[in-house]
């Protein structure tokens, strides 16, 4: 833990790593809340669903709850080392889920709700995955991939189940709660993460337990030495995340806070949720801040003592807009899943410089390095990479049997951007431009040919073209097929199968039945499609979809 600074220089000169060599992170943030000398039943974890009801969780619970599944698991054969893919929201659910894989000693595959059967399908196969624990809505999603995942054993359902699925909470009641943690070395695996986006077939990152405790320090830093007294934490971002799990909730529960979860997803309403919660505390990620400060101007702010942003750059005008509705500015958080966080603004204590998120945080070192993993000179770009030795750095990338490692021969880890490091030790990341055709929705890319796949494989679509409007909207221009008819009807089936096949920030918000597409030497003309007259079709302006 950070302790109290007065400047940069001081916080890195008295901090010191203490990662035993055993070190099991369900433990850490769960069970020892519990033990002699802390109260376990303290609030671990709030849940306002959107009728406003708040269902509480204490470590004690969750420990019980976790051990619980632990058993279940273990009933249906998982050991130490396997994969089981969680999807689930923020809830009571999700946290026992996390917990009770890694006090297994097995590895927690998140995937976000909002996917859809192919990138599901993806994850489970690829991962090897044993056992799956999902919301009720998802379950329909992963046996649609079940053929292509033979490891797969068991899925389990946070709701009403289907067929090819248990109850979870009906399993869970027939459990004995009592359930020794696996003994683990820091270094074993934890977490199999994969992209949040629906793109491709990524490969997953492999983590391990040190994953949490060496992105303490610039989690602590960024949010102004967190924790401090009465702190409560929230965060807007997708739970099933590299970034939510590692930056957020974890560090809240190593330092036996409390985290607020919302199922509520309007802006207006969270804002007055966190505030009749408390929350003092918060990393926001950029797309989520713009949405939460321009609804702040019409409703009252939180009272927050800190608040932490990333990792995608945060603008200026942003910032200052935060800073005036919130009364405090954002800090940066910045790192990949490839090195976990590393960088870190930590005003008031350190001057903050537009364009960069900060400079690397106590304990750890990073720098532009060439292809060789030799550091360059201040100034020079290369290759960001965290030193050797990193602990929040990941141990690997996925095979789909194993993992091979991703450090240069030096033993640097390049986080995948380029950059530079000044004489001050500020960090310069390059710019990130999306590749050609492909789109940033919400901060997550999305490529345009994969959504036009999708909706070609509706049959009542003979030909389709994506683009991204000015506006920030996918609109897609689609050729309708034999015996189906260019209706609002036959769009909001498209949107929905979108949804299902691909992922929910994929789905085209605007859809235009056109006679034929424009096409050039590359094929599909683009930028004729962008260039004509707006059309809109729907009956009223309450339903238009063109």
């Amino acid at each position: 833990m950070l302790k109290s600074a007065r400047s940069y220089e001081e916080a890195c000169r008295t901090f010191r790593w203490r990662i035993p060599e055993l070190y099991n992170l369900a433990f850490d943030v769960c069970d020892r809340q519990t033990m002699a000398g802390a109260d376990g039943h303290r609030t671990a974890l709030a849940v306002e669903a959107a009728d406003g009801t708040v269902e509480r969780a204490t470590f004690h619970m969750l420990r019980l709850l976790s051990n619980r599944l632990a058993n279940v698991l273990a009933a249906r054969g998982v050991i130490a080392g396997e994969r089981v893919l969680i999807s689930l929201p923020p809830s009571i659910e999700a946290a026992i889920a996390i917990l009770a894989v890694l006090k297994m000693g097995a590895v927690a595959v998140p995937a976000p709700c909002t996917l859809g059967e192919i990138p599901l399908a993806w994850r489970l196969a690829d991962s090897g995955a044993h056992a799956a624990i999902a919301a009720a809505a998802v379950a329909p999603r992963l046996l649609a991939g079940r053929d292509g995942a033979p490891n797969l054993t068991a899925i389990l359902v946070a709701g009403d189940p289907v067929a090819g699925t248990e109850d979870l909470w009906q399993a869970l009641e027939a459990a004995p709660d009592a359930f020794p943690p696996q003994v683990t070395g820091a270094d074993a695996p934890a977490f199999l993460f994969y992209p949040a986006d629906a793109m491709g077939r990524p490969p997953g990152i492999l983590h391990a337990h040190r994953t949490l405790p060496g992105s303490l320090p610039p989690v602590e830093f960024a949010l102004g030495f967190f924790p401090q007294v009465g702190d409560i934490f929230w965060t807007p971002a997708e739970w099933m995340s590299f970034e939510a799990l590692i930056w957020g909730i974890l560090p809240a529960w190593h330092h036996g806070m409390t985290v607020i979860a919302l199922t509520e997803t309007d802006p207006t309403r969270q804002l007055a949720a966190i505030g009749r919660h408390g929350v003092r505390a918060a990393w926001i990620p950029p797309a989520h801040l713009r949405r939460l400060t321009s609804a702040a101007n019409s409703s009252p702010s939180p009272n927050l003592r800190t608040l932490a942003s990333g990792p995608e750059p945060l603008d200026e005008a942003l910032r200052q807009k935060a800073a005036e509705r919130f009364g405090v500015a954002p800090n940066d958080i910045f790192g990949t899943v490839l090195t976990g966080a590393t960088i870190a603004n930590g005003h008031p204590v350190m001057e903050r410089l537009a364009g960069s998120p900060g400079r690397a945080a106590p304990g750890i070192t990073v720098e532009a390095v060439d292809a060789s993993g030799r550091p360059l000179p201040a100034g020079e770009r290369g290759l960001l990479a965290a030193a050797p030795g990193s602990p929040g750095a990941c141990l690997g990338r996925w095979t789909g049997e194993g993992w091979v490692g991703t450090a240069l021969p030096s033993g640097w880890q390049p986080d995948g951007m380029i950059g530079s490091r000044d004489l001050d030790g500020y960090v310069w990341p390059d710019e990130v431009k999306p590749d050609d055709g492909v789109a940033m929705i919400d901060d997550l890319p999305v490529a345009l040919e994969e959504v036009e796949a999708a909706l070609i494989w509706h049959p009542g679509v003979a030909a389709a073209a994506v683009t991204l409007l000015p506006t920030g909207e996918l609109k897609a221009f689609v050729v309708t097929g034999p015996g189906h008819g260019p209706d609002i009807d036959l769009a909001r089936r498209l949107q929905a199968f979108v949804a299902t096949r691909r992922a929910i920030h994929e789905v085209p918000r605007r859809i235009e039945f056109v006679d034929s597409l424009p096409t050039n030497a590359d094929g599909i003309d683009r930028d004729a499609l962008l260039n004509r007259p707006l059309k809109l079709d729907a009956p009223d302006p309450g339903e238009r979809w063109g």
